[in-house]
């Protein structure tokens, strides 16, 4: 199997109320670093789930809900992702899986899925060393179409649902805590999400980078908990451009520009996940279909093009009617 270059990058996003003691003020990245650095707490042991995906297959993966990753380009999908920030505590977990058709040799989807090796799914237990290293990773969960006893190549789409269990040393909130967005007005919700994503992309625009972080704050809080950082880790998250994210290199490029082009606000789905609590904005159709709607094209430091996509969910806690993001 060909292997796409893909590239997650580690940085995340927030929105308004990002804690009560910082509420909506910009703060610097020194007070930043400082409040991070007081939230995460260190443990004995200190355990890392990892997902590893490779396909053929055009698919999306949800952890507990929310989505972790997703490929419908005509090249084969392949990556390596942390999944803690969406392990909120110890007990059962579920990864739910949906399958799409791939394309045919000359670029055009196919109209059903496909039998034997064509998508595969491993998640493992690993862990940091006292030197800084990875320990021997324990595999925890092993998913092939080569064993699926469905016959697939009957099927347009195919759902599977799978359930491991977790230990981890800590407990977030994440969205527990967020109203059913399914039962608020769907158009009125909408422009809300779309006034959201617009402040977002003018911050990103106008490289205020404090006020992107501020923003994240909240979230920021939980994934570098989830991964227990360190206060030197914190501190590069904090103090470099940009925020998390799936970036892509695609062909080479043929002009010299290095500007980011975002990606517009229109042709998109407005779809939900964790029960309907968390929201965002995802492309409808083509090679982004499934992908946050919050990205930018730009080259990278090979030379290549690139796509990015931020991750950003939103959700609107109980009492409040104010959308956040969460992850």
């Amino acid at each position: 199997m060909n292997k796409i270059t893909t590239t997650l990058l580690f940085t995340i996003l927030y929105v308004s109320g990002c804690a009560q003691e910082v509420k909506d003020k910009v703060m610097s990245s020194g007070d930043r670093i400082s409040y991070l650095s007081e939230k995460v707490h260190r443990f004995k042991q200190e355990p890392l789930y990892q997902l590893e995906v490779e396909s053929v297959l055009s698919f999306s993966i949800l952890m507990n809900g929310c989505p972790v990753y997703s490929n419908f380009d005509q090249r084969p999908g392949m990556a390596r992702v942390d999944i803690n920030p969406y392990i909120l505590k110890s007990g059962q977990q579920q990864v739910t899986i949906a399958l799409y058709p791939g394309y045919d040799g000359q670029g055009t989807v196919k109209q059903y899925l496909e039998n034997g090796s064509k998508f595969s799914l491993k998640i493992e237990k690993t862990g940091w060393d006292k030197g800084g290293n990875l320990k021997t990773p324990e595999e925890i969960v092993l998913y092939k179409t080569a064993n699926e006893t469905t016959d697939l190549a009957k099927l347009k789409t195919y759902k599977k649902d799978i359930h491991f269990k977790a230990d981890v040393p800590y407990q977030l909130k994440g969205w527990t805590n967020g109203q059913d967005l399914t039962q608020l007005d769907r158009v009125q919700l909408e422009q809300q999400v779309l006034s959201f994503y617009r402040q977002m992309l003018s911050a990103f625009e106008n490289k205020e980078d404090d006020d992107l972080n501020t923003k994240f704050l909240k979230a920021d809080a939980e994934w570098y908990q989830s991964l227990y950082f360190p206060k030197d880790i914190i501190t590069k998250f904090q103090t470099t451009k940009g925020r998390k994210g799936k970036s892509v290199a695609t062909t080479l490029s043929t002009s010299t520009r290095n500007s980011r082009t975002f990606y517009s606000l229109q042709n998109y789905d407005l779809k939900f996940y964790g029960d309907g609590r968390l929201v965002r904005l995802e492309s409808r159709e083509g090679a982004n279909r499934g992908e946050s709607l919050l990205g930018y094209e730009d080259i990278d430091k090979n030379g290549l093009n690139r796509k990015t996509f931020v991750d950003m969910l939103l959700y609107m806690p109980k009492g409040s009617n104010s959308l956040e993001i969460i992850r």
